[in-house]
């Protein structure tokens, strides 16, 4: 019996969906400090710094006792290079907004997923699949979920949990 091929379920798209492209993810954690009295009020970035086009940013500002802050986020994009980009963008501002505070700063970039493009080969496949069981397959450009480095293909779910349980209980599909 042939290997399964490895699916991954984007529970976030809509059922059937077979994106051809998902994003890529990097994540960052900081950890900013001042002494006694010195951390500015109000929000450390009050607004996302600008993004090249195709990119996302998602991050979130919290205060950890007296002169300490995390900010923590995450970007996606649909290429490897814009990924990269918007990575660059947002932890220059965090510098850029660190230093002009007088902030101690401790920067941690998560490795995320990278952009993925899927096999044509493979995707028509699952959509054959799912549509003999009688799903609704569709190809789509992209969506901006990312996907496990081992899923050669990736479908949304919707949370439709029949659509899962036919995908966990078929001979060619492995779910990751």
């Amino acid at each position: 019996m042939a290997p399964r091929t490895g699916v991954a379920l984007l529970h976030s798209e809509p059922a059937g969906a077979l994106p051809l492209r998902t994003a890529g993810v990097a994540g960052f954690v900081t950890k900013l400090s001042w002494r006694a009295g010195e951390a500015p009020r109000g929000a450390l970035l009050p607004a996302a710094p600008g993004l090249p086009e195709g990119a996302r940013l998602r991050f979130e500002e919290t205060g950890c006792g007296e002169g300490v802050r995390w900010l923590r986020g995450e970007v996606r994009a649909l290429e490897r290079r814009t990924l990269g980009e918007a990575l660059e963008a947002v932890l220059r501002a965090v510098m850029e907004a660190a230093a002009l505070s007088g902030a101690l700063a401790e920067v941690e970039v998560v490795r995320g997923a990278p952009p993925r493009e899927g096999a044509a080969r493979v995707l028509r496949r699952l959509r054959r699949d799912l549509r003999a069981a009688g799903f609704c397959a569709q190809e789509v450009p992209h969506c901006w979920s990312p996907v496990p480095d081992d899923a050669a293909s990736w479908v949304g779910t919707g949370g439709r949990e029949d659509l899962v349980s036919f995908l966990r209980g078929h001979p060619c599909w492995e779910v990751l």
